[in-house]
């Protein structure tokens, strides 16, 4: 899965992730966690939290809200320092990693 990819899946999670304000906390703690510095982390934060009413918004579709998400976001991580853009990389592939199918179902139970 390319980066442009990773970064739709994390706009997804994010907007999903912040419906709730107690996941807000939640979501900044895992950026943190993965390496991401609290100035950095807090900002793609925001991005998701000023997004989280549009879809209220009759006027603004998914497709639109989503991808202003992923354009602001892309513009917060290209500005933040290189460390918070390794770590902002590895926590998008560790997020994919957790929600993707594997590619094959282990049968050996059915033997």
């Amino acid at each position: 899965m390319n980066f442009v990819w990773s970064s739709i899946f994390v706009a997804v999670l994010s907007v999903s992730v912040l419906a709730l304000n107690e996941n807000e906390n939640n979501y900044l703690q895992e950026l943190i966690d993965a390496g991401v510095s609290q100035e950095t982390a807090n900002k793609l934060v925001n991005i998701a939290v000023q997004h989280n009413n549009d879809g209220a918004d009759p006027n603004k579709s998914g497709r639109t809200i989503f991808e202003s998400i992923i354009s602001e976001t892309n513009a917060a991580i290209a500005q933040a320092p290189q460390d918070d853009q390794e770590a902002y990389k590895s926590f998008v592939e560790d997020k994919k990693n957790q929600y993707e199918k594997p590619d094959s179902v282990d049968n050996s139970d059915d033997e």
